[in-house]
C-alpha cells in the first residue's frame, strides 16, 4: 500500500505550456515527463506514475490489439535504480479502448515525436471526446527492486538491462495472466 502514496503522474512537457491543460495537470499533481522533474519527485519521496511508451505508444493504439513501446525505454529503469526505488509494473486493461482514433499516415507519427506532442484525432462515445463507458482492470505486479547502490553510485548498463528485462517480462506476464479475466484471450500484446 505504501508503494502508491503521493503518486505524481508524469505527462508530456508540452501540456504544461498550454493554458487550460497546464491548470488541469496542476490540479492533478502531475509533473512533466522529464528526467529532472521525475528525479525531483522521487527525491521528495513521491511515487511517479509513468507511461514509458509515451507519444510513440499513443499513436500506435488500435482497437484490435495491444501495443506497448517498451523494449528500448530504459531511462526510467536507470533513474529508479539510481534512486533505489522499486519499479511496480502495472497494466490497465481497457484503457486503450476508452477512445478510438483515426488512423493517420506514418509521417504524422514522426511529426508527433519531433514536436513532442501527440497528433491524433480521438473519439469515444457518440463520436465525441467522451470516453467509452467500460470497466477497467488494474493489474498490479510485484515491485521490482534493483541492487543496493551506495549514495552517488550509478547503476551499470548490465544492472539496467537486467532490471529492464524484468520489467518487460513482468508486464507481459501480467497481461497473459489477466487477459482471460478481462475477456481478451484473443487480443494479442506486442511489446516493441
Amino acid at each position: 500500500a505504501k508503494v502508491f502514496m503521493h503518486v505524481r503522474i508524469a505527462s508530456a512537457e508540452v501540456g504544461f505550456r498550454l493554458p487550460v491543460m497546464r491548470q488541469a495537470l496542476g490540479w492533478q499533481g502531475a509533473i512533466p515527463a522529464t528526467r529532472r522533474a521525475i528525479s525531483k519527485a522521487l527525491g521528495e519521496g513521491d511515487t511517479v506514475g509513468l507511461m514509458p511508451g509515451g507519444i510513440a505508444e499513443m499513436v500506435k493504439t488500435r482497437m484490435d490489439r495491444e501495443t506497448l513501446v517498451l523494449k528500448d525505454r530504459k531511462g526510467f529503469v536507470r533513474e529508479a535504480l539510481s534512486r533505489g526505488v522499486p519499479i511496480v509494473p502495472v497494466y490497465v486493461f481497457g484503457q486503450s479502448i476508452t477512445f478510438g482514433q483515426l488512423t493517420l499516415p506514418s509521417w504524422v507519427h514522426d511529426l508527433s515525436r519531433k514536436i513532442r506532442l501527440s497528433i491524433m484525432f480521438p473519439y469515444g462515445r457518440w463520436g465525441m471526446l467522451i470516453p467509452r463507458k467500460l470497466p477497467l482492470l488494474f493489474a498490479i505486479g510485484d515491485p521490482i527492486k534493483g541492487p543496493s547502490l551506495g549514495p552517488g553510485v550509478l547503476p551499470t548498463d548490465e544492472q539496467v538491462n537486467e532490471a529492464h528485462s524484468a520489467v518487460v517480462a513482468a508486464v507481459s506476464d501480467l497481461y497473459d495472466f489477466y487477459k482471460g479475466i478481462y475477456g481478451w484471450n484473443d487480443r494479442p500484446l506486442t511489446i516493441e
